[in-house]
């Protein structure tokens, strides 16, 4: 017994070693998802709305995000509204308020994740008082997204600095948090070393975090001369892997190793809404339309995501988006060529 994708066995024809005449009976069964999965088939299921564009460059585009607002989930959230900014090659999908648009790097319907690159914070010493800052802060109270507790670290790049990010949880509760980084030089710091506090630190953000702010609380530094410029962010975890490069020239970590920003991970969800209970209606505005699919509660904030049931997939924010996964197992049965014969007569009689 073989297991082949049908689609590929148009020019296969196999022989059995030492017969002059053979006959081999291909038995194809088609198994539903849900009997069993022997050989998956992608289902090429279309992930936008019809008429609309599915990718900008080389992003996927999934719905509900969408470009421009037809194109869009705009009545659940302007923010799934993008902007694919053709003036770059390759183009490259925005997010945002106008003015303000991070460049996103993709999105996940899977997991309800968006990366993007986000501006880095910095504050550069000319002297031990003299100085000249850049600072991020995101207001998310009104977007679909939070950024993700779970896949970033606030992380301080220098000597001698502490950094601290603030803002508010559950909307309501003043946060603030941050790590102290200290060294006597860049020699004492060692190459790729984890941010523990020589050099770079790290620090947990909570979930819910609807608004954020990063902070510098300092207005002078005695190790200027040699370590200018300090940095402050929130990373993918991973994606920040000291040098001690960063240290040592002006806004060098930034012209270097950043010049897009940071890449930071934001969880989205549907907010304006929760799962319905057993029983009861759906509401108008329900976001899982397709068949096949279910409401699950957000992880992190207010809302839910749509998932496709067991044994299907596909988009379940499109009507009939979620789509099984035909799978075919094929039996190979070798006929002797004396019964052969006796099959063919029988086929041509009929």
């Amino acid at each position: 017994m073989f297991a082949y994708n049908a689609c590929n066995m148009a020019n296969w024809h196999p022989t059995m070693p030492g017969a002059s005449t053979v006959t081999i009976i291909f038995i194809a069964s088609i198994f539903l998802p849900e009997v069993g999965t022997l050989v998956g088939a992608s289902s090429g299921c279309s992930m936008s709305l019809p008429g609309c564009p599915d990718k900008c460059g080389d992003i996927s585009i999934p719905y509900p995000f969408g470009i421009g607002a037809d194109c869009a989930a705009a009545n659940l959230s302007r923010y799934f509204n993008l902007i694919c900014d053709d003036t770059i090659n390759p183009p490259r999908p925005m997010v945002g308020d106008p003015g303000g648009e991070d460049e996103i790097i993709d999105i996940s319907l899977e997991h309800g994740e968006m990366r993007v690159f986000s501006p880095v914070s910095y504050i550069c010493f000319e002297s031990n008082t003299t100085f000249s800052w850049s600072t991020v802060g995101y207001d998310l109270q009104l977007t679909p997204f939070l950024p993700s507790p779970s896949r970033n670290r606030f992380t301080v790049i220098g000597c001698d600095t502490l950094g601290l990010i603030s803002g508010y949880k559950d909307t309501t509760g003043k946060y603030r948090a941050g790590c102290y980084s200290y060294c006597e030089g860049a020699n004492n710091t060692s190459e790729g070393a984890p941010c523990a506090g020589m050099g770079c630190c790290e620090a947990a953000i909570p979930n819910n975090l609807t608004s954020l702010e990063v902070v510098f609380e300092m207005d002078q530094s005695k190790v200027w001369h040699f370590n200018p410029c300090f940095y402050a962010m929130v990373a993918e975890v991973g994606w920040y892997n000291f040098s001690r490069q960063d240290l040592v020239s002006r806004l060098g970590f930034i012209d270097q190793r950043a010049k897009k920003g940071t890449r930071i991970v934001a969880d989205w969800a549907i907010r304006n809404g929760s799962c319905p209970e057993t029983g009861k209606n759906k509401p108008k505005d329900y976001a899982c339309i397709s068949t096949n699919s279910y409401c699950m509660a957000a992880n992190n904030g207010p809302g839910y995501l749509c998932r496709c049931s067991g044994g299907y997939e596909g988009n379940p924010y499109l009507l009939n988006g979620c789509e099984g996964q035909v799978s075919t197992l094929i039996q190979l049965v070798y006929i002797p060529p004396l019964l052969s014969k006796t099959l063919r007569r029988v086929f041509l009689s009929n």
